[in-house]
């Protein structure tokens, strides 16, 4: 994971704007690699996430997936459902498949 400073307060060895690589996540903190590459255990509210090699994966997945389900005419989906909250923005999709 990366994350990318916006509050350096206090710190010498952390620029504000730089990313940084997450090593571990905590409920409230970060282990990172530091300016000096050493590991420094920071808080999380001083960090936005760049990316999530997790989240990105799934999504790069998922996305690959829906294209073939296009170009192929929706052969494998049995069926679909879009959910709406109550200003009529799209909330969930809900795709089932036939495997």
């Amino acid at each position: 994971m990366k994350v990318k400073c916006v509050d350096d307060y206090l710190c010498s060895t952390i620029t504000k704007g730089s990313e940084y690589v997450v090593i571990e996540e905590g409920d409230n903190y970060y282990v990172i690699l530091d300016n000096k590459q050493q590991e420094v255990v920071t808080r999380k509210d001083r960090y936005t996430v760049v990316e999530d090699n997790d989240v990105v994966k799934k999504i790069k997945a998922t996305i690959n997936e829906l294209n073939h389900q296009l170009e192929n005419d929706y052969e494998d989906i049995k069926n679909f459902n879009i959910r709406k909250n109550s200003k009529g923005e799209i909330k969930e999709v809900i795709i089932k498949f036939k495997y």
